[in-house]
């Protein structure tokens, strides 16, 4: 996060990320990234439901 709170990216990919936390925008920008869930490949068999427990 160091580097990208100093501006080293013009663009970050969170499609994964998105994938498997639909919340993901909003636990980044509150600085809970202890909640985020990682992603995992069984993921994308329903990645609808990715989010659904």
């Amino acid at each position: 996060m160091r580097r990208f709170d100093r501006g080293d990216f013009d663009l970050v990919a969170v499609g994964r990320a998105m994938i498997a936390e639909p919340d993901w925008p909003k636990l980044v920008q509150a600085g809970a990234l202890d909640q985020l869930k990682p992603f995992a490949t069984s993921l994308m068999a329903d990645p609808l439901m990715a989010h659904v427990k």
